[in-house]
């Protein structure tokens, strides 16, 4: 009987430390995500101001860069 309990116990624990996993595997996908959306924006900014400069626009001298 002990042992039938120890294993369950340790299925339950199991299960617990998977569930938890699972979650944060979650939200390293959700925080990945946002990551790749920001680094796409950022290197479209950084294309369009070489752009710029290159064709002779103040553009970029107006805002601030």
């Amino acid at each position: 009987m002990v042992f039938l309990f120890l294993y369950v116990d340790q299925v339950v624990r199991v299960i617990v430390i998977q569930k938890t996993l699972i979650g944060h595997a979650e939200k390293l996908r959700q925080v990945k995500a946002v990551l790749e959306e920001q680094r796409t924006f950022w290197n479209g900014a950084g294309r369009k101001f070489l752009r710029d400069i290159q064709e002779g626009s103040t553009e970029a001298a107006e805002v601030g860069w």
